[in-house]
């Protein structure tokens, strides 16, 4: 029973790695995006698969990959792929915008030209192509979705050697800058049918892709990676102006307009332009309490006060004239960061709350924008309690209230707090109701006036941030109309909030399939920051292993990997029974594993605050986990800092922490971001206990005050610098800690890397170290043992071989001690080209045994 309990855990566990991997895979939006003629020559994006040998075919080959146009950016026209052989003839794979958005083979300097599909369709939408080689016949089939291309006499050789290169590059002859907007995902090379290599370009970051057969490299100049794109809002402008500002959209042609009291300015999302234009007449009205909204019927933009006694301004966007600019008033409105609802069909505004002279109000507005009459609706108002900061979104002929911050009684006095409710309003009846409560996933929660309703999925879209924070961060978060949950996704955006100066907004562009936000911030000296940021749509987690497995287009799939993983449990079991398993097989092997939970299991479990063996966890004084509190962004900037300070007590400059985490940011912004994580950070080591984030030093670091944050990190360092004065307890606590897994698994960044191949050397060198003076007659058992737990770091483990021969040889099982060299034998022959050069009698030295 024990042999088959293992064997089904192997088999349940290769199980749920190729569920959770189908999953992660295709539920997320990758591939890489080639900047083309939208920008300058030298920011156009090259990808070559081949940037330090050809590769090599013989007789056939194919090469296959997804393809993107995207017609709204610039011309079409430019190279999709060239492949280019070691005499110098090329096939090209070309977009051009004549006579239709057309795409064709160009084959070598001659005139043979393979005019393919018409792909205007496509736009936006991924296209499957394949090309195949047919060296042999020297010809190439060009396959599309409804048709297929063969032309003969390319030019190619039986057996080649070839380059190829999608987008720009800088290859001999073949250079080029044409370079059609276009996105690209899934390249496979095939030789004979068999797949050879498969980059599927699913990174966020980075210039190398490592193909999954081989892990051949391929190189990347001037990336854009759509993984990233759903997952790191991108700053579209940022902009200072004179006193106050209005903002308004057009969310169906891509327009944000920003009024100033001297000029209006138009951002065009499409091409992120943006124009400056002057008032027939300056307004005089121009303060803080109007908001203005853009009215698609008539091109207009309204500005407005929900105040009863105020009036309403309208300006022609086309002549660049104000209705009426004369009024102008010191009073102060009552709802301010109110919510408001446009209506097309008898132009005028709902206004839901607000805030104003120390109260919270839950009043709803109508305000004829004919008139400017403005009268209130009742309303059953126990659902709707005073409330100001929170979000709205209208879906079919309802309004949705997300959050917001007030108090039941409205009096700011008493118990003001955050909502954190999900509320509707139907406009057929005007009657509230509500629908869930959500998880708080941040305190103090407020959210930006606007929120974005997914009309196919009913998932809603709100930026979230903490009200006491000053130097905070708006958080983007998807909920559901639905069920009652809430979750982080895409990256953070940096967020001064100081109550009536700021403010924070979100639409959706459907044209560019993006979300949009903005976040205005007056400062004290009279001059408005603006910033406006997008993200693709949908947006992704930032933690991106597996979608919630409830996701119902992947169960039957799911449900095919678990019935084919039951009948090879089955068939596994009836074999076991008849047939004698090989020495050495995958599956003999790993029943004959001592289990490293069996070796430590006399050694008492730690709770640890901050885990980074097995996968990066944080929890905080009452042990509560707080992992989900860091941002990727956040979880670098801690690394970063723990990291340098453990390693040699003197931290990491700002310079460097900028290099890594914003080197693509200017100094000023870079110096924003950073005071924005630190802050955040230093809140969120507050919980975890007696730690401190401190520049005392010039060197950012985090200092303990005491033992009593504990760090499975800080135990392997005391560990590991003991050196050769080892106690079995400290092996049996250091076993303890590596067997959750690697260190820091599933976290990868380029500056990491010396530190896992650091770490995994000291855990190998210190149990050889230890397994060496081990009395091999007394202690043959531990021995193996410890040589099977280096191999889990090293398979290809000199030293652990030869412990784990010589202890097996020493417990008279020498013909299992034989398999063990055997086994390893092969194992190094595999990975590295040659014979072992010492024989099985070689590595026991029987004199020594």
């Amino acid at each position: 029973m024990k042999r088959f309990r293992k064997l089904f855990n192997f088999i349940l566990f290769i199980g749920i790695q190729c569920i959770t991997s189908f999953v992660s895979v295709n539920a997320q939006n990758y591939g890489l995006k080639f900047y083309g003629h939208d920008v300058t020559l030298d920011r156009r994006t090259e990808l070559d698969l081949t940037p330090k040998r050809l590769l090599d075919f013989k007789e056939e080959f194919e090469i296959s990959f997804e393809y993107k146009p995207d017609y709204k950016h610039g011309d079409p026209f430019g190279y999709i792929f060239r492949i280019v052989n070691k005499n110098d003839v090329n096939i090209d794979l070309l977009s051009t915008p004549t006579p239709n958005n057309q795409l064709n083979i160009v084959i070598g300097n001659t005139n043979s030209i393979l005019h393919g599909p018409d792909i205007s369709d496509y736009n936006e939408k991924w296209l499957n192509i394949r090309v195949k080689f047919n060296l042999l016949e020297d010809k190439i089939i060009w396959y599309t979705p409804d048709s297929f291309y063969v032309h003969n006499n390319i030019g190619f050789n039986k057996q080649e050697e070839v380059k190829i290169i999608f987008g720009a590059n800088n290859y001999k002859q073949f250079k080029t800058t044409d370079v059609p907007s276009m996105s690209i995902k899934n390249i496979k090379l095939y030789e004979k049918g068999k797949l050879k290599y498969h980059w599927a370009l699913s990174l966020r970051e980075g210039t190398i892709v490592k193909d999954k057969i081989r892990n051949a490299e391929a190189t990347v100049n001037n990336p854009s990676w759509l993984m990233l794109n759903h997952q790191t809002w991108q700053t579209e402008l940022e902009e200072e102006f004179d006193g106050d500002v209005q903002i308004a959209y057009d969310i169906n042609n891509g327009l944000v307009y920003i009024l100033s009291q001297n000029n209006y300015q138009i951002f065009k999302a499409l091409d992120k332009s943006l124009e400056t234009y002057n008032y027939k007449q300056k307004p005089e009205f121009f303060n803080s309490s109007y908001k203005a909204i853009y009215n698609e019927t008539d091109n207009k933009i309204y500005s407005y006060v929900v105040d009863s006694s105020w009036p309403t301004f309208s300006f022609d966007v086309s002549s660049g004239e104000w209705d009426n600019t004369e009024f102008v008033t010191d009073e102060s409105s009552v709802f301010r960061h109110h919510n408001s609802y446009f209506d097309v069909n008898d132009n005028s505004i709902l206004s839901f709350g607000g805030y104003g002279l120390h109260s919270y109000n839950n009043i709803v507005r109508k305000i004829d924008l004919n008139t400017s009459n403005k009268i209130d609706i009742e309303t059953d108002s126990p659902i709707y309690k005073p409330r100001y900061l929170a979000g709205l979104g209208v879906l079919n002929d309802t309004v949705y209230i997300f959050g917001g911050y007030g108090s039941e009684s409205g009096n700011q006095l008493i118990n003001p707090h955050s909502y954190y409710d999900l509320i509707g309003y139907s406009l057929k009846t005007g009657t509230f109701f509500k629908k869930f409560e959500v998880p708080h996933v941040i305190d103090d929660m407020v959210v930006g006036s606007s929120i974005f309703i997914d009309s196919k999925t009913r998932n809603f879209y709100a930026l979230v941030f903490e009200k006491s924070l000053f130097d905070g961060y708006l958080q983007l978060t998807k909920g559901s109309l639905d069920s009652p949950e809430l979750e982080s996704v895409g990256n953070t955006i940096p967020f001064q909030f100081l109550d009536i100066r700021s403010s924070a907004d979100l639409f959706y562009i459907k044209e560019q399939n993006k979300l949009y936000a903005y976040n205005i911030y007056l400062t004290e000296s009279g001059k408005t920051q603006l910033a406006i940021h997008s993200i693709s749509f949908p947006p992704d987690q930032l933690n991106l292993s597996v979608l919630p497995i409830n996701e119902g287009k992947y169960w039957p799939w799911i449900l095919l990997l678990i019935v084919v993983f039951g009948i090879a449990v089955i068939v596994l079991l009836i074999r076991k029974k008849t047939i004698k398993p090989q020495v050495g097989s995958v599956s003999d092997d790993f029943l004959k594993q001592p289990l490293i939970s069996d070796l430590v299991s006399e050694i008492e479990t730690i709770k640890y605050h901050i885990i980074f063996f097995g996968g990066f966890q944080v929890f905080n004084k009452e042990y509560k986990d707080i992992t989900n509190k860091f941002s990727p962004l956040l979880k670098e900037l801690f690394l970063l800092i723990i990291l340098n300070t453990l390693r040699n007590n003197k931290g990491i400059s700002s310079e460097k922490i900028t290099e890594i985490l914003w080197f693509d940011k200017s100094e000023k912004s870079a110096r924003n971001n950073r005071a924005v994580n630190t802050a955040r950070l230093r809140t969120i080591l507050s919980e975890i206990g007696n730690c401190e984030l401190s520049k005392k030093t010039g060197y950012w670091k985090i200092l303990f005050e005491d033992d009593s944050v504990k760090s499975d990190y800080i135990d392997f360092i005391e560990i590991s610098t003991l050196k050769n004065n080892q106690t079995r307890d400290n092996i049996l606590r250091l076993l303890q800690i590596a067997k959750k897994g690697a260190f820091l698994q599933n976290v990868q960044y380029s500056w990491l890397d010396e530190y896992k191949a650091s770490v995994s050397e000291t855990i190998i060198d210190t149990l050889v170290n230890y397994a060496y003076s081990c009395e091999i007659n007394k202690e043959s058992e531990f021995i193996i043992q410890l040589a099977d737990s280096i191999s889990n770091f090293d398979l290809v483990n000199e030293d652990a071989m030869i412990l784990k021969c010589r202890a097996e040889y020493c417990m008279g099982k020498h013909s299992m001690a034989k398999s063990t060299y055997l086994k390893f034998y092969k194992e190094y022959k595999l990975m590295y080209g040659q014979d072992y050069d010492r024989t099985f009698l070689d590595i026991l030295d029987l004199k020594d045994i």
